[in-house]
């Protein structure tokens, strides 16, 4: 992928494109004016404060039209939520949940002997949070396992009414029907089967946990996240079981098999789960068109670190400016980026002048100095807008990292706007545009390397896989045999 860099002699700081409708002066205008950022427009907009600004008739009615989309936007979010059933009050997320006596786990039914316990616990909220601190040290880990434990753990204590200690083999083989069900029942079904109502426990997605608006789901689970789901109980029943704090897993008992519903069908291999060299060629040619900004120099190199080096996206998330160094290899100085992986494992992959060019084109945009003079914990990732707190010494400007949900955000509208271009021309390519995730860069690192005959035992070494196996599921060549089988036979 070519990355232009341009004279620029006028680098517009703004959280938005809003701007891009502006000619240059109108921008200079905007910027001595004090206007560098959304709350400040809005504010001279809501003051009537456009004189003196010098803005055409289009620009005006292109600002003017934004902000009205963007108050309706807001009004209709508002509407939404005032239209919410009220939450339930004990339904909240893990760190505001409080048990009652009974269930609490002090005297759960599946509670073992003092003198068997090697878990300093006294109740099951104690006993989850050193299930996390003794089995999730990393934090995407530890995200995933409060969220299968919070959600465990309200429907025991506030649906069956029974505390996690106590749970039985009728619980464990209910909760799985009930994800099955969860989103998916009119209410008028469910009620006959179930105590509380769905809307206790489906809200909108990405609703902040500190919202009284938040619920533990936002969606029907998938056939994936069911499987995940009861995985992750059962490792937290393995943990209480093997630590002394419970008798037996109840889980034990229970298949692990978790069924496709109606409607459902397998999982795409990992290789269905990747661009196509024709697709990412429409990708590339979308992103060479996009004018050059900051949010156009962090997406390179998010696309960069996904499709060129493999990296997952925590890994993206945690990297600093100090993992790429210099390391002599096979007799060559070469530059290297020193992952930090699953695990706390570390591997080295080797980058390309182009890919280093990259980082420092978009340290460039953010006024900082280039690889090897930037403070060493300088994120290579960062959020778009500035905060006063992360304002260090100059040239340490630093902004904060890019979350993970920012991540996904961003690759989720560039892919977006990237299927509207072609979904006239090519409306299978764009749907596919549009069901891919931050996962699939990787995805389509592991089939280009192997495609070009990068030995596996290699691939698997670049993309931090534990064992082959994981690596060889991005082959397929019995269903390339069978593609290029069928293309000589006969329509019908």
């Amino acid at each position: 992928m070519t990355i232009f860099k341009p004279d620029l002699p006028l680098k517009i700081k703004t959280t938005e494109k809003l701007f891009n409708v502006m000619t240059p002066e109108s921008l200079v205008r905007f910027l001595k004016a004090g206007i560098d950022s959304v709350k400040g427009l809005v504010k001279r907009y809501q003051d009537d404060q456009w004189a003196g600004l010098g803005l055409t008739k289009a620009e005006t009615l292109e600002l003017e039209t934004w902000l009205n989309d963007r108050r309706l936007l807001k009004a209709k979010k508002d509407l939404i939520r005032d239209r919410l059933p009220a939450p339930n009050p004990h339904i909240v997320p893990f760190e505001r949940i409080m048990l009652p006596l009974g269930l609490d786990g002090r005297e759960g039914s599946n509670r073992a002997a003092n003198h068997a316990r090697s878990l300093e616990a006294t109740d099951d909220l104690s006993a989850i949070r050193s299930w996390l601190l003794a089995r999730a040290n990393n934090v995407n880990t530890q995200g995933v396992y409060r969220k299968e434990a919070e959600r465990f753990l309200l429907w025991c204590t506030q649906e069956r009414q029974i505390a996690l200690s106590s749970v039985g083999l009728e619980e464990a083989s209910l909760y799985l029907r009930w994800l099955e069900q969860l989103g998916r029942l009119p209410e008028s079904l469910w009620s006959q089967q179930w105590s509380l109502p769905q809307h206790d426990w489906l809200g909108a997605k990405n609703t902040p946990r500190t919202d009284p608006q938040w619920r533990p789901f936002n969606a029907p689970l998938s056939h994936t996240s069911r499987k995940m789901a009861l995985m992750t109980v059962r490792q937290l029943f393995n943990f209480l079981t093997k630590t002394g704090y419970i008798i037996h897993n109840p889980f034990d008992q229970i298949t692990r098999k978790v069924p496709f519903l109606e409607g459902e069908g397998a999982p795409k291999e990992y290789a269905d789960r990747s661009f196509s060299d024709d697709q990412w060629a429409q990708v590339s040619d979308y992103f060479i068109n996009l004018e050059d900004d900051e949010a156009k120099a962090r997406l390179a190199v998010i696309l960069m670190m996904g499709k060129g080096l493999g990296l997952r996206a925590s890994e993206m998330l945690n990297a600093r400016a100090e993992w790429i160094t210099e390391r002599m290899v096979d007799g060559e100085t070469i530059k290297v980026i020193e992952v930090i992986g699953k695990g706390d494992k570390v591997r080295r992959l080797p980058l390309q002048e182009e890919q280093v060019m990259m980082i420092n084109h978009y340290l460039h945009w953010r006024d900082l100095p280039e690889l090897g003079l930037v403070a060493p914990e300088t994120p290579l990732l960062a959020s778009l807008g500035r905060g006063a707190e992360t304002k260090l010494a100059q040239g340490q400007g630093m902004k904060r990292g890019l979350s993970r949900s920012g991540l996904y955000r961003t690759l989720e509208m560039f892919l977006e706007n990237c299927a509207r271009e072609i979904e006239t021309s090519e409306p299978m390519a764009a749907a596919k545009l549009r069901a891919s995730s931050t996962h699939w860069l990787r995805h389509t690192f592991a089939t280009t390397a192997l495609k070009s005959n990068m030995p596996i035992n290699v691939v698997q070494n670049a993309m931090g896989h534990a064992s082959v196996a994981t690596t060889s599921r991005y082959l397929t060549p019995e269903e390339a045999e069978v593609a290029r089988a069928m293309k000589n036979m006969k329509v019908f």
